[in-house]
C-alpha cells in the first residue's frame, strides 16, 4: 500500500506549479466542454470547494467489488483545485486505488502548462489521445508487480482553466484489462468535469 501511495504521490506531478495573478478582465465563456469553436472563447471554472469524496461516484467501478478502506480530500498541492483519494481493497485483498482530482488554474495558459506537465512527469507509458472529453485529453498506462500484478491507468483532460485528472490502479493476481481500466477512468473523468461549477 506505501508503495502505491509513493507511487500516486508521483503521478501528481507539477508540485511546484504557483498559481498566477487572477485574471483581470471577465472570464471568457465557451459553448461546452470539449466545444470550442475558433469564434467562442474559453470558459472559467472553480473547482476550489469541491468535495470530490463526496462528489465522486463509485458506480463505474461496481463490477470489481472493491471495499473503500479509507478516502483522503488533500487537494493538489501548489495550485487551486479539490480531489480525493479513495484506497480500496479487493475482495481477494489486493490494493486498489483511485485518485480523481480537478484542477482550477487563474488562466487557461496556466492550465495548459500543468496539462502538458503530467504528461512529462507520470512514468506511465502514453496510450494516446481521447476525443470529446475537452480541449485536450489523452490516457496513460501501467502495469508493475509489487509482489502481485498492479495495473494502472490514468486520464486527463483540460478544458479552459479546468485540468481534471482520473488514476485508478488495482491490484491482482492477474492484471486488470486496459480496457475495463480505461472505460471505467474515462467515465469518471466525464463525471468530474460536469460536477466543476463555472467561476
Amino acid at each position: 500500500m506505501v508503495a502505491a501511495f509513493v507511487a500516486l504521490l508521483a503521478l501528481g506531478g507539477c508540485d511546484g506549479d504557483v498559481p498566477g495573478a487572477a485574471p483581470t478582465g471577465p472570464a471568457p465563456v465557451s459553448t461546452g466542454v470539449g466545444s470550442t469553436p475558433s469564434s467562442a472563447v474559453e470558459r472559467s471554472y472553480r473547482a476550489v470547494d469541491l468535495d470530490l469524496c463526496a462528489r465522486t461516484s463509485l458506480e463505474p467501478l461496481a463490477d470489481l467489488a472493491l471495499t473503500v478502506t479509507r478516502t483522503d480530500p488533500k487537494p493538489p498541492v501548489g495550485r487551486p483545485g479539490a480531489a480525493c483519494l479513495f484506497e480500496m481493497r479487493t475482495k481477494a485483498g489486493y490494493a486498489a486505488n483511485l485518485r480523481v482530482e480537478a484542477s482550477t488554474p487563474a488562466t487557461v495558459d496556466e492550465a495548459r502548462r500543468l496539462y502538458r506537465g503530467t504528461q512529462q512527469a507520470t512514468g506511465m507509458t502514453a496510450v494516446g489521445s481521447i476525443t470529446d472529453v475537452g480541449d485536450e485529453a489523452e490516457a496513460f498506462t501501467k502495469q508493475s508487480t509489487p509482489g502481485f500484478k498492479y495495473a494502472e491507468h490514468m486520464v486527463h483532460a483540460r478544458s479552459g482553466n479546468l485540468v481534471v485528472k482520473v488514476w485508478l490502479a488495482v491490484g491482482g493476481e492477474s492484471y486488470a484489462p486496459t480496457s475495463s481500466l480505461a472505460a471505467k477512468s474515462l467515465a469518471i473523468l466525464r463525471a468530474t468535469q460536469e460536477a466543476v461549477p463555472t467561476a
